[in-house]
């Protein structure tokens, strides 16, 4: 595989225990080049709530068999 299309084809028809292999492969890589990391996301407490609020709402409906 040569291209970044090939690879992406061939990770996923990987079974998830293997994908997650090949993510923390490709992060021990790019941490042994010193790639820099991404900027921290910053997110409102308004943004925050909503998602909280959200899995609070997902979660009631999954017990509740919804």
């Amino acid at each position: 595989m040569s291209t970044l299309a090939e690879i992406e084809s061939a990770a996923t028809a990987l079974p998830a225990r293997e994908k997650a292999e090949l993510l923390l492969f490709v992060a021990g890589q790019l941490r042994a080049e010193g790639a820099p990391l991404p900027e921290p996301r910053l997110f409102t407490p308004e943004q925050l709530q909503a998602w909280m609020d959200e899995d609070e709402e997902d979660m009631r409906k999954f017990r509740a068999g919804e």
